[in-house]
């Protein structure tokens, strides 16, 4: 443990609750439905005159003393008097515009005020700026012909002012639309610059996911002192982003991005507004009539931290629109459509003590909507600031003034004072005083008040180091509940007066910046982690102790299985064991340099470390149960335990069975699956009692009881050998193991043809082999061959008796199909001829059989049709496939020459058809070309010489005609004689 002290000046700053300096701008507001305040009393006091009826936006602006100047909705101008300025119409706001319309007045000219107005939804007419003159219209004011000049367009509907760095300016800053860009307008006394600062930081604002412009609406404000900016996006994917704001330049820097706290279907963000103490961010996140209001801490300074530090004040009806804190350093918020605002009592204060009341205070009647009047934010930066309120320091009181004083006295509320104008006080006691400053200046004399509270300083007790075990293995790495760690860092100081919160670093627990989640993982061993104990009241009264987070090898107890010592005789259930056997078991992978092993009687005394049994042990029955302790040598705390059961029982044997045999299947692979549990009853024998056997491929395995084998098991080689195991169906540790083979025997091959052919009216045997020890047919026949007249199909079975002991035999099964079959009967053999060597035979046949068929006896063919077959005369052969007979039957093909030349020169001297003579019933006729017969020839003729009557016939194609009684049919034709 470390504890640090802090030499450090401790701030925290107050505001006043009242009235203030020159500061009255602010004091008289109108809005709504003709809803108006006046703060000038310093309490509220509803007003009923006036004219403005609007929506939203609006605007209103009084002098330092508080009284009316006049007030706008950003469209419309009402003068002091509630009339509508000669030229005070046309303006460019909206009603309906979230900040319609925002008054700052021309620093070094008392009578000069520019009105900025934003029109809505991102509107073309966008930012402009009109000029009043107060001095026109009789001292009531009216609009110059300076009057819807325009600055940027098109704009988001927000706009905010803050008074500029050197104390007299004012920078104006809206958004742009469809773009990241901040736009700073500096107003000085030679009037608006219309150059604006521009910083493009932060989210893109434009339409998306058909928002239509609605991304446009949510207000946007400085904080008072001039140093954030915060604003809020409605609808679509809306969030509320915060900045540095720079009132020296007018930039915009380092955006925080705030998203997935609001209303995702609904408007979501909409009004903002800061604490006067500016470290805190109120929003209201609306949607349709329900709506709740978060109080966000902004001194954390990152997203996360700040989305942690949400509080819900207000959740329920009602829509809660626009926030505006008040002179009387109260927030009051719109609740729509009501004759009430509501109102947050104490705005500095962090959660609930910020005190939301809802309806809080009445508009007699008058109903606000969703707007209230925005103003320089400035004008809420003013009373006087409370410094160091810490007990035991000194506490500074600082006057916020720019007016000369002439006198002032302060009374601290604990009886002393002061007339200094920025005096130091140190209080004797904690709690709240009521401190009183009274200032005499030239123009009158005014009085503040506020409490003040003193904070008791806690105190850094030390804090023990948290010590966890890696019980993942995660490399010494753990998640630590330091809310376990609260109680001690308090060590019996108030949980409801101090808060503790646990750092990573001095640096930020000092500057209270990232905080660690109380479930927080550790980022490396024996790291040192930081608590900051601090007074709830105020954070900056605090003290700051360390301690380390340590993780240690956590000890693991693996299980150690039951031991049964099985009964070698008489032991009287007693027998003595070396329980460090079991050490190596329990601590497995874990060094037994790190880590001790102890073994106890009860867990009682495993959990406390006492009563360490002596290693060699003495079992004082049948069945004790014994604790393990497995603790790490550098923290006892980091230890685990088991138990085990040890049992002394009786004798079991193994008995060894004969081979176990199987025939092989048709496969013939030599690979079949057995049935190991036949063997059990063998194995068991004649043993009595409740007994387990399970079947292993090695000796190794069946002593361990480890990776035992289906009982339903293929074996992997043959012969292979099978180890046994038999064990008490009780205790594992009583067993005993043989073995025995397991042999796949080859069944018969049987040599027999799976298909006969039985030609009709004959008989066919069929033949088993011989050589079997039985056989048994189909037929009911059993020798090893039988003859058959009839086509079926025929089966038989052979057995082969291999193994006398135990007596196996292997069979096997053929079957054949008896197929009847015979030769063919010719029915018809049809010819076409009259081609030299494209002639075609095709035979037609009738049977039963499996055919082919030839043209020369010698080669055969499947198909009955011959195709390119030369004239002359063939034999056909139709043979059956299964020796059933071959019948054959002779063709003639005819042909004739196509010309023949009768000259006597031994050529082509006669035409007569070629192999005529083949078929004597041929007969042949030839005609001249009108068709007179010439001659009538026999097929066994010389042919014809081209005479008729001796007389020889002119060249001229000749016409003949053959009829073929053999087959029915008459050829014609016609061929030439040339001379």
């Amino acid at each position: 443990m470390h504890l640090y002290l802090r030499f450090l000046t401790l701030i925290f700053t107050f505001f006043i609750t009242f009235c203030t300096f020159a500061q009255g701008e602010a004091n008289i507001w109108y809005f709504g439905e003709n809803a108006g305040l006046d703060f000038n009393s310093g309490t509220p006091v509803p007003l009923l005159d006036g004219e403005l009826f609007t929506q939203e936006g609006c605007s209103t602006i009084s002098n330092a003393n508080g009284q009316l100047l006049f007030y706008t909705d950003g469209i419309t101008v009402w003068d002091k008097q509630h009339n509508i300025m000669p030229n005070g119409n046309g303006l460019l706001g909206n009603p309906s515009s979230t900040q319609s319309g925002i008054i700052v007045p021309k620093p070094g000219f008392s009578n000069i005020y520019y009105i900025f107005s934003v029109d809505f939804q991102a509107n073309i007419n966008g930012l402009t700026y009109s000029e009043v003159d107060l001095s026109l219209n009789g001292g009531n004011g009216d609009v110059t012909s300076i009057k819807n000049v325009s600055l940027s367009s098109p704009t988001t509907e927000k706009i905010t002012a803050i008074e500029h760095d050197n104390g007299t300016d004012y920078w104006v800053v809206a958004h742009e639309w469809e773009s990241n860009n901040f736009i700073s307008y500096e107003v000085t006394a030679a009037g608006v610059n219309t150059t604006p600062v521009v910083s493009a930081v932060g989210e893109y604002h434009g339409e998306g996911n058909g928002s239509d412009g609605n991304n446009a609406i949510g207000y946007m404000k400085i904080s008072p002192d001039g140093e954030r900016l915060a604003l809020a996006q409605s609808y679509t994917d809306s969030f509320v982003e915060i900045f540095d704001f720079n009132s020296l330049n007018g930039s915009v820097s380092n955006p925080i991005f705030i998203q997935g706290i609001f209303y995702e279907n609904g408007e979501g963000a909409y009004g903002l507004e800061f604490s006067p103490n500016n470290e805190l961010l109120y929003i209201s996140d609306v949607d349709g009539s329900i709506s709740k209001i978060h109080q966000l801490n902004i001194t954390l300074n990152n997203a996360t931290d700040i989305i942690n530090s949400d509080t819900i004040l207000y959740d329920g009806g009602n829509f809660i629109g626009g926030i505006q804190l008040a002179i009387d350093g109260r927030i009051y918020l719109t609740n729509a459509l009501s004759p009430f605002l509501d109102v947050i009592e104490n705005p500095n204060e962090i959660g609930t003590a910020a005190g939301y009341v809802s309806q809080g205070l009445s508009l007699n009647g008058r109903n606000a909507v969703y707007g209230l009047p925005p103003f320089i934010q400035s004008f809420f930066n003013v009373g006087f600031e409370v410094d160091n309120t810490c007990f035991g320091n000194e506490t500074l009181f600082t006057l916020d003034s720019n007016e000369e004083i002439t006198s002032i006295l302060w009374d601290f509320g604990d009886g002393t004072t002061s007339t200094v104008e920025s005096p130091t006080h140190t209080y004797t006691a904690v709690g709240t005083y009521i401190v009183n400053v009274t200032v005499d200046t030239i123009d009158n004399t005014r009085t503040l008040t506020q409490e003040v509270t003193i904070y008791k300083v806690p105190l850094a007790a030390n804090v023990e180091d948290f010590v966890l075990c890696d019980e993942s293995d995660s490399g010494f790495m753990a998640e630590f509940d330091l809310d376990t760690k609260i109680i001690e860092v308090l060590n019996g100081q108030s949980d409801i007066e101090f808060d503790v919160a646990f750092y990573e670093n001095l640096m930020n627990a000092e500057n209270d910046t990232n905080r660690l989640p109380l479930l927080y993982t550790n980022t490396s061993n024996n790291q040192e982690i930081f608590a900051r104990i601090y007074n709830a009241g105020n954070s900056d009264c605090d003290a700051i102790n360390s301690f380390f987070l340590i993780v240690e090898a956590a000890a693991i107890a693996n299980p150690v299985d039951d031991v049964v010592l099985c009964e070698g005789g008489n032991t009287n259930g007693r027998g003595i064991i070396d329980l460090n056997q079991f050490n190596s078991v329990t601590l497995l992978q874990q060094s037994p340099d790190d880590f001790s092993v102890t073994y106890h009687s009860s867990q009682e005394d495993a959990d406390n470390a006492d009563g360490a049994l002596s290693p060699l042990y003495q079992i004082s029955s049948n069945s004790q149960e014994l604790f393990i302790r497995v603790e790490n040598n550098n923290n006892i705390v980091c230890y685990d335990t088991t138990s085990f059961l040890i049992t002394i029982d009786g004798i079991i044997i193994a008995n060894r069975p004969e081979t176990l045999y199987l025939c092989d299947d048709p496969s013939k692979d030599r690979v079949e699956t057995f049935n190991l549990t036949t063997q059990n009853e063998f194995i068991i024998n004649d043993q009595t009692g409740n007994y387990t056997i399970s079947y292993f491929k090695n000796q190794l395995d069946a002593s361990n009881g480890t990776n035992p084998i289906n009982s339903s098991y293929t074996n992997t080689s043959n012969p292979e050998t099978i180890f046994a195991r038999i064990q008490d169906s009780a205790n594992a540790f009583c067993y005993d193991t043989t073995s025995f083979s397991i042999r796949v025997l080859q069944s018969p091959d049987i040599v027999l043809q799976e298909t006969g052919f039985l030609c009709t009216d004959e008989t066919l045997t069929l033949n088993a082999e011989i050589g079997y020890d039985e056989y048994l047919w189909s037929t009911g026949e059993t020798t090893s061959s039988i003859v058959v007249d009839a086509p079926g199909t025929y089966s038989v079975l052979v057995t082969d008796n291999i193994v006398s002991s135990p007596f196996t035999s292997c069979s096997a099964t053929k079957t054949i199909t008896v197929i009847e079959s015979n030769e063919a009967q010719i029915l018809s053999i049809d010819i076409e001829d009259w081609s030299a060597n494209d002639n075609t035979i095709i035979v037609n046949v009738t049977g039963i059989g499996d055919y082919e068929y030839s043209l020369n006896g010698v080669q055969y063919q499947d198909s009955h049709i011959f195709t390119n077959v030369a004239n002359g005369n063939y034999t056909v052969f139709v043979r059956d496939k299964n020796t059933c007979g071959i019948v054959n039957e002779d063709v003639l093909l005819l042909f004739y020459p196509v010309y023949f030349t009768p000259n006597n020169d031994g050529y082509h001297d006669k035409w007569q058809l070629f192999n005529a003579g083949l078929d004597g019933s041929l007969e042949i006729y030839i005609f001249d070309r009108y068709g007179k017969l010439l001659i009538i020839m026999t097929p066994d003729s010389e042919g014809w010489d081209g005479t008729f009557k001796n007389k020889k016939m002119p060249s001229s194609d000749y016409w003949f005609k053959v009829v073929r009684p053999s087959i029915g049919v008459i050829y014609h034709g016609h061929f030439s004689l040339k001379r």
